[in-house]
């Protein structure tokens, strides 16, 4: 996996040429209702699922399968995985095949991700059993790492609805070394709208196994439910959905399923509905009606994939992931349910986003985000005046009173005006003035120096505003706006004030300062010595070269960059927060602002 894009857990990655999140449709070889080739070629499907056990059974599919390999048989150039038969041996009893032929089958068919056969667990089904379940599927898994040759190989994470047996599970298949890992059991919680527990699977499964490796939802091809499960961090989903519903004349969309005969004006777009009226379709013979509303359902899962991508890249999926919440009460509980682990959630965090907060309902003021404020906020010196104010609060001022400001977040110095997300957000909120008379104030001048200080703070840390601004201090301010933007100290640049959320960015001066005050780890990234010598110049830092790193780094955090002997040898911005960093062995996880070296005249 390489990082390209976050926003918290949410993540766009690139794996083997398949941009995640993604979804897989099932293609059963027996049955197949849309072509592979036209899935890559129409729909621009990058990988698909299918399942080996159903190849096995059948002596002409595993005849050729052998013969021409799974990509030749399918036609299909992009990632093929398959399943391994688990959900065939639980709802008819043993599979005729074992649990290690079924892996080398995997790997002798060409296959890109093959799956261990796992023991499906039912809610219904009491701790013993779905803990001896779970040490079966842990003690095949063992051995069926040790068949898999090039073949990615994915472990499957039980535990039914038992919290501390999913942990369990994770454990266990942590251990062990798969390439991959897909979260399972689902399928039944899915069917019977239990999507808060389905959360909880997958949160019990992330808080433990290795941040890089990609995760799988099996058998969660509802598109309504994909925002909520990439909220959490899953990269890919499966589908045969699209096919079964068809079946039954129903369509997806994503906000819920419909019935064809109570359709009279589609609700969402479908390239399905352009070429066909809603009456033509119902007309239609079995056969052509399956086939048309097949694709409109792989149509609507894969573009609501788009959806969420954009949500992604915009910095708002907690928006998204609200607004699509509302479409059904389950949703709307499973949603409450992830708010209860903000705190795991604000580890992964951006410190700011391309788009403002927006405010959707209640629910809103427990995302992790406001978490992190508040708790922040702790660390600043409160007063006893506490105000209402209109934003902007001190642009037209030139004496600023001494305040808390009341806000939707809670009350916020005065100081903190410009900080994200308290500028950068959008609220049903009357603002009012309400400045009472005799509130002391103080001096544009004398308040910049606070903002400044304050500011350092609460993005660093208690005394990080005092390290890096004690000295003469000039404080450039742009020409169009009257904001702060750069601010010198005993004629060295030590940091820059970013007008998109109100952060500093720290320059190589503003670094050592920091780098003498706090002690090790404290805002430190440290490297290796081949990264260190590259980063000395200004090159970006690599996942792979990091030995370790604060625990308190968020992504977008401003970051010291040292090598094992701490000193200092760049100044950037992370992309990834430590544990991340600790397990991914590609892509760029500092991005360099400045090296000792390259900041010299």
């Amino acid at each position: 996996m390489e990082l390209k894009t976050r926003d918290g857990l949410a993540r766009i990655c690139k794996f083997k040429n398949v941009e995640t999140p993604a979804l897989m449709p099932v293609v059963n070889p027996n049955l197949i209702i849309i072509p592979p080739e036209e899935m890559q070629s129409k729909f621009n499907v990058e990988a698909l699922i299918t399942n080996s056990y159903i190849i096995w059974k059948n002596r002409k599919l595993r005849e050729r399968a052998l013969k021409e390999g799974l990509h030749r048989m399918l036609n299909f150039s992009g990632l093929i995985m398959t399943d391994s038969g688990t959900f065939q041996q639980h709802v008819y009893g043993d599979v005729e095949v074992n649990y290690l032929d079924i892996v080398n089958f995997q790997r002798e068919i060409g296959t890109d991700i093959g799956t261990i056969l796992d023991v499906f667990t039912e809610p219904y089904h009491e701790r013993e059993e779905v803990k001896r379940a779970i040490e079966i599927t842990a003690e095949r898994g063992k051995e069926s790492v040790k068949i898999k040759g090039d073949m990615l190989l994915a472990g499957v994470l039980q535990g039914s609805i038992y919290d501390d047996l999913r942990r369990y599970s994770a454990r266990l298949m942590e251990r062990i070394g798969f390439d991959y890992f897909a979260v399972g059991g689902v399928v039944p919680l899915m069917e019977n709208y239990r999507y808060g527990d389905v959360v909880r699977a997958i949160i019990n499964a992330k808080k433990i196994i290795d941040p890089s490796k990609p995760v799988h939802l099996f058998g969660a091809g509802h598109p309504m439910f994909f925002p909520l499960a990439v909220l959490l961090g899953i990269d890919f989903f499966d589908s045969a959905a699209y096919v079964k519903y068809a079946r039954d004349d129903r369509l997806l969309f994503p906000d819920g399923t419909r019935h064809l005969k109570d359709i009279k004006y589609p609700p969402f777009f479908s390239p399905v509905f352009d070429r066909h009226d809603i009456d033509e379709i119902k007309k239609m013979n079995k056969r052509e009606r399956e086939r048309v509303l097949a694709e409109h359902n792989l149509y609507m899962s894969l573009e609501e994939i788009k959806r969420i991508k954009e949500a992604i890249h915009e910095g708002r999926i907690w928006e998204y992931a609200e607004i699509r919440a509302r479409e059904h009460p389950r949703l709307l509980e499973a949603y409450r349910e992830i708010l209860k682990h903000r705190r795991w959630l604000e580890k992964y965090e951006n410190i700011s986003k391309k788009s403002a907060f927006f405010y959707t309902g209640a629910e809103s003021m427990k995302r992790s985000i406001v978490y992190r404020l508040k708790k922040r906020l702790k660390n600043i010196p409160d007063r006893p005046v506490v105000v209402e104010m209109k934003r902007p609060w001190t642009a037209n001022l030139e004496s600023i009173p001494a305040v808390t400001v009341k806000t939707p977040f809670g009350n916020v110095p005065i100081e903190l005006e410009d900080i994200y997300p308290v500028a950068q957000s959008e609220f049903p909120w009357e603002e009012t003035e309400n400045v009472p008379d005799g509130v002391k104030k103080i001096t544009r001048e004398e308040f910049d120096i606070r903002k400044i200080k304050m500011i350092a703070d609460y993005q660093f840390g208690p005394g990080a505003g005092a390290a890096l601004f004690s000295g003469a201090v000039k404080i450039v301010k742009s020409k169009n706006t009257g904001k702060i933007r750069n601010v010198i100290v005993d004629g060295e640049h030590v940091a820059s004030l970013r007008a998109e959320d109100g952060f500093f960015s720290l320059r190589i001066a503003g670094a050592r300062r920091l780098h003498s005050h706090f002690e090790f780890k404290k805002m430190r990234v440290v490297v290796s010595d081949d990264s260190a010598e590259f980063n000395r110049v200004g090159k970006n830092v690599f996942a792979k070269f990091v030995l370790d790193a604060d625990p308190d780094l968020r992504p977008g955090d401003e970051v010291l960059i040292v090598d094992k002997q701490d000193n200092l040898v760049a100044v950037g911005k992370t992309l990834m927060q430590r544990e991340e960093m600790l397990h991914f062995s590609k892509g760029m996880c500092v991005k360099v602002r400045e090296g000792i070296e390259s900041s010299k005249p």
